[in-house]
């Protein structure tokens, strides 16, 4: 009922700011308020799905604020996005170690993890100046790698070999036309990637 509730104030938000205009079109300030009234809510009521909402609200609030930039916007929601992942993995770890909700530490460290690596692709997917982040992608697929591997959660043993494949395919497909030969490739990568994850997948299931 509690996520069904937060679902229907954000379409109750939506109808208001569409039929009225009370704060003329400023949907920043909706999210920062619902990204508060989700944090709450959450930690009040101790529902990591709630939690969720309000990191995506937040999340939100960062894109529509950046998104008036006139210009390099490929460059400001980079950085904007990392300063999103050092806040809430930051601010996860200071609410863990006072104790307060511990168990929502995964909730920030897995919504933090897609951000940085979603930010670190966007620049890897640049033509030009892609080098620095092709390694920092490296640097991040180990720390998730061994994250996983370290505390047998099998989501960052997939978030670095997903978007270690993304990275890695797009620096080895650049300036190929073929189609046959890419489609080749995905076809023989994927299929192996796939299955050592399904593999690793059981590993991590018979070892619990």
């Amino acid at each position: 009922m509690l996520y069904l509730g937060s679902l229907v104030w954000c379409v109750e938000l939506a109808y208001l700011e569409n039929r009225l205009h009370v704060l003329s079109g400023q949907w920043d300030l909706y999210l920062l308020a619902t990204a508060v009234l989700f944090f709450f809510l959450a930690y009040r009521f101790d529902n990591r799905l709630v939690l969720s909402l309000a990191l995506s609200s937040l999340a939100g609030w960062f894109g529509l604020t950046i998104a008036r930039w006139p210009s390099h916007q490929d460059v400001a929601y980079r950085r904007y996005a990392l300063l999103y992942c050092l806040l809430v993995g930051v601010g996860g770890a200071l609410l863990q170690r006072r104790g307060l909700k511990a168990h929502f530490f995964g909730t920030y460290l897995n919504i933090a993890a897609n951000v940085l690596f979603w930010a670190v692709l966007s620049g890897v997917f640049e033509w030009h100046d892609s080098g620095p982040w092709f390694l920092a992608l490296l640097i991040a697929c180990g720390a998730s790698l061994a994250w996983g591997l370290k505390r047998r959660q099998f989501a960052f043993v997939a978030y670095a070999a997903v978007y270690g494949y993304v990275g890695v395919s797009s620096l080895l497909l650049r300036g190929f036309n073929d189609t046959t030969v890419v489609l080749s490739y995905f076809v023989v990568t994927g299929t192996a990637m796939l299955v050592g994850l399904i593999l690793i997948a059981r590993r991590f299931g018979r070892s619990e």
